[in-house]
């Protein structure tokens, strides 16, 4: 039966409002929708943990600009110097799908970044794309097919090279690209040294766009920081696209782990061991088929997903071998007209009854506290 074009509104009304908590110490979810298929009730996937006054940004899903003002959240310090606003100093990026990345550039042009941001990312993904050969569908931009975080930044600020130039020309603003330092992840060899990049000593094969991830020690992306905080990273199962990070986050009340996007995946497992909270990608593959099968190459892309993501029916499985306190679903898809946010914890729980910890389903701008 089709959808009227109202019914997201009944939809939104019937959901629960999101968590509120009061600590100094928080994670919030800015944006739990995953794919870039237009939504009503959810935004585009994106993060921020809060230790005191600063926060870090995981992911930056369309909207997200919107959704840090909405969580009392800024970009710079003009605006959050009086110390009531958290202010984003780090932003850590876990792969380059649009998604995770359509409202970084308004993150820097809407609020014009006066003070430094670090940004942690990965690296140019090289093979499969720089040796793919196939005249039917052939790579886009050979010479520069899939680019780093740092050729993503400096692209989008080309893009928008007029407005820079109007901004610092007539208004005599300062230049704000002066203030990102920008870290690459990747491999060894494979990364253009710099000083501010990370490389781990390892080589994967990647001759396909059906590579597998193998197993992968977790690895300090930045230590103990002033604040107490540490970021530890590992790879995902997410090919074609690469590097695909997860990213954990231990301070001193509690640590976060953020899946990223990725199939089912030990080395989540490995870095989740112990964790306070888990933010973990969902789909329900089955939900999404009517949507799918009108396209062309449904097979293809059917299976594509279902290589790239975590089903519904494992998740709880890896939250409970990592041994984690609470199991956040997030990164749903579908996000909207299929499952209410109940329904997800349920098939969840049913699908992993040894899995003690609490579920939640996401919901945009819950925030949860980190010590507990």
């Amino acid at each position: 039966m089709a959808r009227d074009r109202h019914d997201w509104v009944h939809e939104l009304v019937q959901r629960r409002a999101p968590r509120r908590v009061e600590s100094a110490a928080r994670l919030v979810l800015l944006g739990t929708a995953g794919g870039s298929a237009a939504r009503s009730t959810r935004c585009g996937y994106a993060n921020a943990l809060i230790v005191d006054d600063v926060a870090y940004l995981v992911d930056c899903g369309e909207g997200v600009h919107t959704q840090l003002h909405r969580a009392g959240l800024v970009a710079t310090r003009r605006f959050g110097a009086s110390g009531e606003r958290p202010v984003i100093e780090t932003i850590f990026v876990t792969h380059l799908h649009a998604d995770h990345i359509m409202d970084l550039v308004n993150v820097f042009q809407g609020s014009w970044p006066s003070s430094r941001i670090d940004v942690y990312g990965p690296g140019p993904a090289g093979p499969p794309f720089t040796t793919h050969d196939d005249p039917v569908h052939p790579v886009r931009f050979p010479e520069d097919p899939a680019p780093g975080i740092k050729g993503v930044i400096d692209h989008l600020s080309r893009a928008f090279g007029m407005n820079i130039n109007a901004r610092i020309m007539a208004e005599q603003r300062t230049d704000y690209l002066d203030h990102l330092v920008v870290h690459e992840i990747g491999l060894k060899g494979e990364l253009e040294p710099d000083g501010n990049s990370i490389e781990l000593p390892i080589a994967i094969e990647r001759n396909d766009a059906q590579f597998d991830m193998p197993d992968v020690e977790p690895f300090v992306v930045r230590p103990e920081d002033e604040h107490g905080v540490t970021v530890t990273a590992t790879l995902v199962q997410h090919a074609p696209v690469f590097p695909a990070l997860a990213y954990r986050f231990d301070t001193p009340q509690g640590s976060v782990v953020f899946s990223g996007d990725t199939g089912s995946c030990d080395n989540v497992v490995t870095l989740a061991q112990g964790a306070d909270i888990l933010v973990h990608e969902v789909i329900d593959l089955d939900a999404l088929l009517a949507r799918i099968s009108v396209l062309s190459n449904f097979e293809t892309v059917r299976a594509q997903l279902g290589r790239s993501h975590t089903p519904v029916d494992e998740v709880g499985h890896i939250a409970a071998r990592a041994g984690v306190r609470t199991l956040v679903l997030s990164h749903l898809v579908p996000g909207e007209g299929k499952h209410t946010p109940e329904e997800w914890e349920a098939m969840v729980r049913d699908a992993a009854p040894e899995f003690e910890g609490e579920i939640v389903c996401g919901v945009d701008l819950d925030e949860f506290s980190l010590s507990g």
